[in-house]
């Protein structure tokens, strides 16, 4: 998740404009690449209130996952079970009250309901 209102104000604040605590949501299942069978044909979909927006797959990544293992692994020790997160195919604006989802081939999907943090003021 990105808070686009953040990064629009300078591109440099992309770190910040994703790391506000409710921004980051993972499961519902957590697989080893053994059970994946074929990484590069994995359907992936971004989803919102029921409705595709984006649909990809991953050998249509502009880099691969085994470029961007390579990479890490270069700068950081990787256990397994560590995670790399890698993007979407395609972001959509979103709303209080919408549905967003992440569908990865036949895993469950990611559902997340959106609500907007609400602010109190006190004087």
């Amino acid at each position: 998740m990105t808070a686009q209102d953040i990064h629009a104000r300078n591109p440099r604040f992309l770190g910040r404009s994703k790391s506000y605590d409710t921004f980051f949501s993972f499961g519902p299942e957590l697989v080893g690449m053994d059970e994946i069978g074929d990484l590069d044909a994995l359907d992936i979909q971004t989803v919102l209130n029921g409705s595709v927006r984006y649909r990809s797959c991953v050998s249509d990544m502009i880099y691969s996952p085994w470029l961007i293992l390579s990479y890490f692994s270069r700068m950081m020790t990787l256990y397994p079970g560590d995670i790399i997160m890698t993007g979407t195919p395609g972001s959509v604006d979103i709303q209080d009250g919408d549905t967003a989802e992440c569908r990865i081939g036949s895993l469950l999907p990611l559902r997340n309901p959106v609500v907007q943090e609400r602010i109190s003021t006190v004087l």
